[in-house]
């Protein structure tokens, strides 16, 4: 019998997801992160790690953000939408969202509130760029981003 990470974490994806729904197969590793939020507010160096998770059907991370936030995704491919169903958590907060390609932007669209989006764009081996947005009259308001810089 496995143990629990073992089980868990997959070392690569799994041949049923199509390549061209491999969203966040770039994402896989570890990286080191600067989080601000756009009004100035707060700005934070933190880390998130990412992992292919049950049978490489999955992607799931951890975000570190010392002192803020401790919380977890786990992203799920879903062959009948041929999305990604996706849920994050925090202590106290649940976050429902589907994830779907726009263009070179992964676009994750919050269930309960499809005003609220997560985006990553300018995904590379070596960075990536994250945004927390509102959309308010077509237009979007950015709340806080990261910059990710890959550390393995």
């Amino acid at each position: 019998m496995r143990n629990f990470i073992e089980a868990l974490t997959s070392e690569s994806k799994n041949p049923a997801l199509p390549e061209a729904l491999n969203y966040f197969g770039k994402l896989i590793g570890s990286w080191q992160i600067d989080y601000v939020e756009c009004d100035n507010s707060r700005a934070i160096k933190g880390e998130w790690h990412f992992a292919w998770a049950l049978e490489g059907m999955a992607v799931q991370d951890v975000i570190i953000l010392p002192g803020y936030e401790y919380g977890t995704s786990l992203r799920i491919y879903n062959p009948n939408t041929c999305a990604w169903d996706v849920v994050y958590g925090y202590t106290g907060k649940i976050f429902r969202l589907e994830a779907k390609k726009q263009e070179d932007m992964i676009v994750l669209t919050n269930i309960d509130d499809e005003n609220r989006k997560w985006i990553f764009t300018d995904i590379d081996d070596h960075q990536f760029h994250w945004l927390n947005v509102t959309v308010k009259e077509n237009e979007w308001h950015i709340n806080a981003k990261i910059d990710g810089q890959r550390v393995r």
